[in-house]
């Protein structure tokens, strides 16, 4: 009984630890990448609609995705509409 204990317990401690919780530092392996909604930089589509903006709009932030997005909303009636489109995509 105390083996089938500590196996179960084994297995629900095993079921808490995500790819993120894996990841070791100096791990050679990459982490898992995230959907393109959950990045900040969209999908190789988006950042062709938005890269000319950001050098013309953000060119002194850009290289700081979270600088270039609130860039992005402040200048938000300067963006192309391609570039509001990706914008708007995300609900930014």
């Amino acid at each position: 009984m105390m083996t089938r204990s500590l196996v179960l317990l084994a297995i629900l401690m095993m079921s808490w630890v995500t790819p993120g919780h894996a990841q070791l530092p100096g791990s050679t392996n990459p982490p898992l990448p995230l959907p393109p909604f959950l990045t900040p930089r969209g999908t190789p589509e988006d950042q062709r609609n938005c890269r000319p903006d950001a050098a013309r709009l953000c060119k002194e932030v850009m290289g700081n995705d979270d600088q270039v997005l609130r860039c992005f909303q402040a200048r938000r009636r300067e963006l192309s509409p391609p570039c509001l489109a990706v914008l708007e995509k995300y609900g930014k």
